[in-house]
């Protein structure tokens, strides 16, 4: 994954940017970071738990995947 597409990965999955911020920075269309975003949460552990205590964090996934077989 491209440094500037895995930042903005990261940034929507903290909640700290909106999807079209995001897919600004990566240069993808709204469609494609919706699809590209999808496929990352499907591989990425949730950070908190239901009851919204902290359980972890993104830099901790380290067996997701890398995602660079996700076509677009």
């Amino acid at each position: 994954m491209r440094p500037e597409t895995r930042k903005s990965m990261e940034m929507l999955w903290s909640a700290k940017w909106n999807l079209p911020k995001a897919a600004k920075h990566c240069n993808l269309t709204h469609k494609e970071m919706k699809i590209t975003f999808n496929e990352y949460c499907y591989f990425h552990p949730p950070t908190y738990n239901e009851a919204g205590e902290y359980i972890g964090s993104v830099a901790e996934s380290v067996d997701a995947p890398d995602l660079k077989s996700v076509v677009i």
